[in-house]
């Protein structure tokens, strides 16, 4: 024992041995009241899907390393954390495959089903901006998609998300059909065409244009670029983006009557702000045509992302089409207690 003074005051310190507890970056555990916090946003959410009718479903984190990727390739293998054994296990990284799987299973006739679906997931992450273990929440619709199903989707995504008592939501609508077919148009390796994706995403245009001039790439190449760039904004009027569109319909199948109607169903709900942009491109996804973000504030990474992808083709050649989002409850609340 020593002792210590502290503003005239004599401690007795007592020598003891302290084990440090170290949490890895990316792992958060939440004290009492953060839990509790978490258990009701939690629970609203699944009020939410149960008032749209989304079946909840659960799945295993870990699971085989098949049901682990997506029915449409192995675009997440890569990304799959084997399990330390012999039995060809992995760590989900998302849960979307897994609700592709179970939607296999149930296949008839092309009919629609519902399905949510949270847990855990754990995603290897450089960013400081993200975490290694999400608490993912979302919801899947497996059917003939309609704008009907996407706005209700988008409706039901606000509805969780202001749950984290945010007072602006921006939504970012985007349709990547057009990026795709361009980048496909250019002829380059797949090691320059992820270049160019993170070029395009930070929109860096004079790093475009040295990236065009050092692969030989025309300018002409360049200038359709740079015209579809410039209609990222607030969406308000509809004439430009289709005279773009009618512009370079050889790249596109947008539509843009469905992209509009559903910019107009969501900009009557409060606090709610719409903008477009096509150059929206995500490193790992499923989302080939209409896709969208959200953002909030104080929170520097969408908050929610969602839109529509081809599941899986079935056995006499039929696709499967689907729509959803995914939330990390916990961006919930780290607004929430902002």
């Amino acid at each position: 024992m020593y002792y210590l003074w502290v503003d005239n005051i004599l401690f007795s310190v007592q020598y003891m041995t302290i084990q440090k507890f170290l949490i890895p970056d990316g792992i958060e555990y939440y004290d009492n009241n953060q839990a509790l916090l978490f258990e009701n946003i939690r629970s609203s959410v699944l009020n939410i899907f149960k008032r749209y009718k989304y079946k909840l479903v659960i799945t295993p984190i870990i699971d085989s390393v098949n049901n682990l990727t997506s029915l449409n390739g192995d675009k997440l293998k890569n990304s799959i954390v084997s399990a330390a054994n012999t039995k060809g296990l992995g760590v989900r990284t998302d849960i979307t495959p897994q609700i592709a799987r179970l939607d296999y299973q149930s296949y008839s006739n092309n009919k629609s089903y519902k399905y949510s679906y949270m847990g855990d997931i754990y995603r290897e992450t450089s960013s400081i901006f993200d975490r290694n273990n999400p608490y993912q929440v979302g919801a899947e619709y497996f059917g003939n998609v309609s704008d009907d199903v996407d706005i209700e989707m988008l409706k039901m995504c606000i509805k969780i998300i202001s749950l984290s008592k945010t007072k602006k939501i921006l939504l970012d609508l985007s349709d990547a059909s057009f990026v795709h077919k361009y980048i496909n148009s250019l002829k380059i390796s797949n090691n320059n065409i992820l270049t160019l994706i993170n070029l395009i995403n930070l929109k860096s245009h004079d790093e475009i244009k040295l990236f065009f001039k050092e692969k030989r790439i025309s300018n002409n190449k360049f200038q359709e670029l740079s015209d579809l760039m410039s209609l990222d904004g607030p969406y308000t009027d509809s004439r430009k983006l289709k005279s773009f569109i009618n512009k370079y319909n050889h790249y596109s199948n947008i539509n843009i009557k469905s992209l509009s109607r559903i910019s107009r169903d969501i900009k009557k709900i409060n606090n709610i702000e719409v903008s477009i942009d096509l150059c929206s491109i995500k490193s790992v996804d499923y989302e080939s045509a209409f896709n969208y973000c959200f953002y909030v504030e104080n929170l520097r990474k969408p908050i929610a992302t969602g839109g529509r992808y081809d599941a899986y083709t079935y056995d006499d050649n039929v696709t499967r089409n689907a729509t959803g989002f995914s939330i990390d409850l916990k961006d919930i609340i780290t607004v929430y207690e902002k």
